[in-house]
């Protein structure tokens, strides 16, 4: 365990930590503003040249499929996808460009992207705003990101002790630091002023209590990750499945016993062909 260092020295450490792209929090603050333009959008948009980049091809690609000429201004490019797609390439490329600046990225990004995913679809499903369940699955393992950027060789460790050693992650934690990423991802999501919802799925998505799994975005956060692992995305040793905890499928009205085929094979989809164009 390192020592003499405690889970209230963190909030001091989080300082120390790269920028958080405010850019996310805005976007996620305007999905509740009825008085959101898509000339505000657009704004966003324009303020990142990678963002910028991967809006226009998104929106030539459509258009050369229907057979138009291509376009080269964001606003036309904003106005032809919409709201939701283009708020999901601006708060995907944010964060993966946010997450390229620590070293832990290839580990961390590809099950990230899984559970980002499968928590939008999930979304869907139970009337939960799909982009801010995006943010949470995307983010759920961000405290690991904070080990691996202030304790890069004990995060080995802890690596090496779920990879090779089939620890469970918690609990190899516990072992180095004496808490687990899911407290530390908890106390910097707060810092960086993300909504209650998002935070406490970040706290959350291991083992929520009873009460924690009666809020829906914990329970999809949560259940994502469960699917991610199910599906083998991305194809990993560690990935298994041991059962969900209580109350979670009650929170979402699933049956799992039903079949599910469509959704899954949608979350599937999705993520290769995202991790084509952000990894």
């Amino acid at each position: 365990m390192i020592p003499s260092f405690k889970l209230e020295d963190i909030p001091e450490s989080v300082v120390r930590l790269p920028a958080f792209p405010g850019v996310i929090t805005e976007l996620l603050g305007d999905l509740d503003d009825d008085n959101s333009s898509m000339l505000a959008l657009a704004r966003h948009v324009e303020r990142d040249p990678v963002v910028t980049g991967r809006i226009l091809s998104a929106a030539n690609r459509m258009l050369r499929y229907e057979g138009w000429p291509e376009v080269r201004d964001v606003y036309t490019a904003v106005s032809l996808i919409g709201f939701s797609r283009i708020r999901e390439i601006v708060l995907t490329t944010c964060i993966v460009c946010f997450t390229g600046i620590f070293c832990s990225k290839r580990f961390y990004w590809g099950h990230s992207l899984a559970v980002g995913i499968g928590a939008r679809e999930l979304a869907a499903t139970v009337n939960v705003d799909q982009n801010t369940a995006l943010v949470a699955g995307l983010l759920h393992d961000v405290g690991q990101l904070w080990m691996s950027y202030f304790y890069p060789l004990e995060f080995q460790q802890v690596r090496l002790q779920v990879e090779v050693h089939g620890k469970e992650v918690c609990a190899a934690e516990r072992d180095y630091f004496g808490f687990e990423h899911c407290q530390v991802g908890e106390i910097v999501a707060r810092h960086w002023g993300l909504p209650a919802d998002v935070i406490a799925a970040i706290a959350n998505h291991h083992m929520p209590d009873e009460s924690a799994a009666k809020n829906k975005l914990v329970a999809i956060t949560c259940m994502a990750e469960h699917i991610a692992n199910a599906l083998d995305l991305p194809c990993r040793d560690v990935n298994r499945v041991d059962g969900l905890p209580p109350g979670i499928l009650h929170t979402l009205k699933l049956d799992w016993n039903e079949d599910h085929s469509d959704l899954l094979g949608a979350i599937d989809a999705r993520y290769q062909y995202a991790s084509m164009i952000f990894t």
